[in-house]
């Protein structure tokens, strides 16, 4: 189960630079001949941040549900393990006192002959 996560994991590291980039808003900068209209330059920019703001917080609420959605894909893989884990460690010992029980009748037969 490891090894799609490190596929995943590679992917996105190597992918980074691409996604940041994506992510990474655009702010209006300040030009040199926009010195006159510092209010609209201002309003313009808190305008942007809020919208950013935003856009940050629905990403925020996605990757939330998305987080949920995991952990709980989790939780359910393993109580699987678990129950899978408990069967095997029956069958181990069942297939042990078979073992045993057999050892036992050969040993019984070696002795009678």
């Amino acid at each position: 189960m490891a090894v799609p996560w490190l596929a995943v994991g590679k992917l996105v590291l190597a992918n980074l630079d691409t996604i940041l980039g994506v992510v990474k808003p655009a702010f209006t900068r300040k030009n040199v001949e926009a010195l006159p209209s510092q209010t609209a330059l201002l309003n313009q920019q808190i305008s942007e941040l809020q919208a950013a703001a935003s856009g940050n917080a629905e990403q925020i609420r996605e990757l939330a549900t998305q987080l949920k959605q995991v952990v709980g894909a989790l939780e359910q893989a393993v109580s699987s393990g678990e129950a899978k884990r408990k069967k095997l460690e029956t069958m181990c010992l069942a297939a042990a006192a078979i073992s045993v029980v057999s050892i036992n009748m050969v040993i019984a037969l070696a002795i009678v002959r």
